[in-house]
C-alpha cells in the first residue's frame, strides 16, 4: 500500500465569472476542505480575466498548473504544429504557475500504430526543444508528458525526459472515447502503463501527474498505483448531465430519475441520504435536495468538494470506511478496495 498523499487538481476549463460563482458558492456550502488548493488551467484557452484570477490565487497560495492545450489538438481544435510558439511566449509572459506542462501529441484510441509512433516522436522532440528554449528559472517547474501505448513507446518518453533532470511527468496516454476521442477511459491496459510509469519515474525521485481521469470511484486505483496528483473536471461535466458523486461512489442521475440509461442511472433523495451518510459527505447544498436537483452550479460545487473529500480519506489512511463504502456501493466498484488497497 502507498503511504504517500495523493493530490487533487481541479481542472478549471470555465470562464471567470464561472470561476467566482463556484468560489462563492463553496463559501455557501461550508465545506470543511479546500477543493481551490490545487487547480488546472490551459492558458491558451483562457480569457485574461481568468488568467487574473488564477494569478490571484497563486499570490494567495494556490498551485496552479498549466496544461498544454494538448487536449485541444486532440479534439481537433488546433493542429499540434501550432501549439509550439504561442504556448512558449504565453509560460515566459506568466512566470506565477507552480507546473508548466510541456506540448504533448496526444495518441487517441482511433490512431494507426504508425500516427501514434509519430505522435510518440513529435512528443519527445518537441518536448525536449520546448524544455531547452524555456527560461532558466521555469524549467524546475517543467513537466514533460509520458505518452504510448504499449511499453516500447513509454520507455522512450521516460528515457528521453528522465535525463533532462525534470522534477514532474505527466501520464495522459488512457484509452479514448466520444464523437472526438475526448473522454480518457481507465482500461486495464493503460492503468498498466501508468503503474509503470509511476515506478520507473518514483525511481528517479520524480512526481507524476495522471491527466484527465478522476470520478471518486478511481481514486482506490489512482492511490493504490502510486500516483502523486491527479486533474479531473468531471465534476463540471456530470453537474452538466445532472449528476451528483459521493466519495468513492460512481456519479448519479438526480435531476431526472432515469433507470433506463446506465450512463444516466438516476438515484431517489432517500437512497443519497442514506449514502451520504455512509460516506459521512456533508455540504450545505445536500440540506436542500430539490434546489441540487434544479442547480448546475451547485451540484457542480457539491461534486468538486466530494472529489477532496475522497482524496482526504484515502490520504488518512481509513481504510476500513473506504471498504464498506465500496462493498456498499456500485456493483461495478464493488472490487475496488481489495484490487488497490488492500494491505501487502
Amino acid at each position: 500500500m502507498n503511504n504517500h498523499l495523493l493530490q487533487f487538481v481541479a481542472s478549471m476549463t470555465i470562464c471567470e465569472s464561472d470561476i467566482r460563482k463556484i468560489q462563492a458558492n463553496l463559501t455557501i456550502a461550508e465545506a470543511a476542505v479546500n477543493p481551490l488548493k490545487n487547480m488546472l488551467i490551459t492558458p491558451l484557452f483562457a480569457n485574461k480575466g481568468s488568467m487574473r484570477f488564477m494569478e490571484s490565487m497563486a499570490q494567495e497560495g494556490s498551485n496552479i498548473f498549466f496544461d498544454s492545450g494538448g487536449y485541444y489538438v486532440q479534439i481537433g481544435r488546433m493542429r499540434y504544429e501550432e501549439l509550439y510558439m504561442p504556448l512558449l511566449q504565453t509560460y515566459i509572459a506568466n512566470p506565477w504557475a507552480s507546473v508548466y506542462t510541456l506540448p504533448d501529441h496526444v495518441p487517441t484510441t482511433q490512431d494507426s500504430v504508425e500516427r501514434v509512433a509519430q505522435k510518440i516522436h513529435d512528443t519527445i522532440n518537441y518536448g525536449t526543444l520546448f524544455y531547452q528554449e524555456m527560461p532558466d528559472d521555469l524549467k524546475p517547474r517543467a513537466m514533460p508528458v509520458v505518452q504510448g501505448h504499449n511499453i516500447g513507446q513509454v520507455d522512450a518518453c521516460l528515457n528521453g525526459f528522465i535525463k533532462l533532470g525534470v522534477k514532474y511527468l505527466g501520464f495522459g496516454s488512457f484509452g479514448t472515447s466520444g464523437k472526438n476521442a475526448e473522454i480518457n477511459i481507465a482500461t486495464s491496459r493503460s492503468v498498466e502503463l501508468a503503474k509503470y510509469v509511476i515506478e520507473v519515474a518514483h525511481a528517479h525521485d520524480i512526481k507524476v501527474h495522471i491527466f484527465g481521469l478522476g470520478t471518486p470511484a478511481l481514486v482506490a486505483m489512482l492511490k493504490g498505483i502510486g500516483a502523486d496528483s491527479f486533474d479531473s473536471s468531471s465534476w463540471l461535466k456530470a453537474a452538466g448531465f445532472g449528476q451528483v458523486f459521493l466519495p468513492f461512489m460512481r456519479a448519479y442521475n438526480i435531476s431526472h430519475n432515469s433507470t433506463v440509461s446506465e450512463l444516466q442511472k438516476g438515484i431517489t433523495f432517500e437512497q443519497f441520504r442514506e449514502w451520504a451518510q455512509l460516506t459521512h459527505h456533508t455540504c450545505r447544498f445536500c440540506e436542500d435536495m430539490p434546489e441540487l436537483q434544479i442547480r448546475k452550479m451547485y451540484r457542480a460545487v457539491h461534486n468538486l468538494i466530494t472529489i477532496v473529500e475522497t482524496v482526504e480519506t484515502i490520504n488518512n489512511g481509513n481504510y476500513d470506511h473506504i471498504r464498506e463504502i465500496y462493498h456498499r456501493g456500485s456493483p461495478k466498484y464493488r472490487q475496488e478496495f481489495e484490487k488497490w488497497l488492500q494491505p501487502n
